[in-house]
């Protein structure tokens, strides 16, 4: 790896050749030696030093941008060679949706570490446009959604499992006077919605489309656990994943409120790029997450 791109990139993102050069784990004048020839190779000033701060000049943004690719695909090589002498083993960075991350990515991982325990990953949990932004940028190896996706030249998706989303209220919550709500009875009540780029809100807003209810008040809230817990609360009614709620319902804290005829069925599909040279780890993941269906005997509600 050439050292000078590294601390280049490594000085861009800190803003700083003291803390570029804390990072790096090298001395402050090493730091100021790579930046330097650099620029003379290019014969052109990379950054501006200001007193407190550095930042990109223009050539320095261009520099950037493709040092931070170089970079990319020089850690991609080393993984795909590694992976060819040594087997079943590399790393990779996983990004997946809350639902899947939280409550279902956990199972997986265990029984994917017991099986091959010489590969390490790291995690992001994100909304599911997030997810599909970092496996695009190269920031994951592959990622888990829950919103629908077609695969393409430069994504691919494959469906792998099938979930069940419901609505929810507090079990106090009586807010109806049949053994079930009506449409009427549920556009009357708060409602409790995921953000914006989250797969289960797109989930809900096309539910309450096709039933004609309009929600009186919405809450917008970034998680589920506070989700649940302003249902809980009583603050409104949600839609959730079944596989979110299990604990809630066996404690009598939640119950259901689905209309008559409701069926909220999506699917979680795994992302990632098509390349010529698929690493193992990803492969090796993605099997597994193949053989994961004996789970949804679990998520019955």
């Amino acid at each position: 790896m050439d050292q000078r791109l590294l601390t280049f990139v490594t000085v861009a993102e800190e803003k700083s050749f003291t803390k570029a050069a804390q990072v790096l784990h090298i001395t402050q004048p090493a730091v100021t030696q790579h930046i330097q020839n650099l620029e003379n190779d290019f014969n052109v000033s990379l950054l501006d030093r200001g007193k407190r701060t550095v930042t990109l000049t223009k050539a320095g943004h261009i520099v950037y941008h493709q040092a931070k690719q170089i970079l990319t695909y020089y850690n991609e090589t080393k993984r795909l060679v590694d992976e060819l002498i040594y087997e079943d083993s590399g790393s990779m960075v996983i990004s997946s949706s809350y639902t899947f991350g939280e409550y279902i990515l956990p199972y997986v991982l265990k029984e994917f570490q017991i099986r091959y325990p010489r590969v390490s990953f790291m995690v992001n949990i994100v909304n599911s446009d997030d997810v599909i932004h970092q496996v695009q940028n190269r920031e994951a190896d592959i990622g888990i959604v829950e919103t629908e996706i077609s695969s393409s030249e430069n994504l691919k998706a494959v469906p792998f499992f099938e979930d069940t989303v419901s609505f929810f209220a507090a079990s106090n919550h009586n807010f109806y006077t049949g053994e079930g709500p009506t449409i009427e009875e549920l556009s009357r009540q708060t409602w409790i919605l995921r953000e914006k780029g989250s797969g289960t809100r797109k989930v809900t807003e096309k539910a309450l489309e096709e039933f004609g209810i309009i929600p009186a008040h919405t809450l917008e809230l970034g998680s589920i656990q506070i989700i649940k817990e302003a249902v809980e609360a009583g603050l409104g009614i949600s839609a959730l994943s079944n596989w979110t709620v299990h604990k809630e319902l066996s404690l009598n804290t939640l119950k259901l409120v689905n209309p008559e005829n409701l069926s909220l069925q999506r699917s979680f599909s795994y992302i990632y790029l098509p390349a010529e040279w698929q690493t193992k780890t990803i492969q090796l993941f993605a099997d597994c997450l193949n053989k994961i269906s004996s789970l949804k005997r679990n998520n019955s509600v």
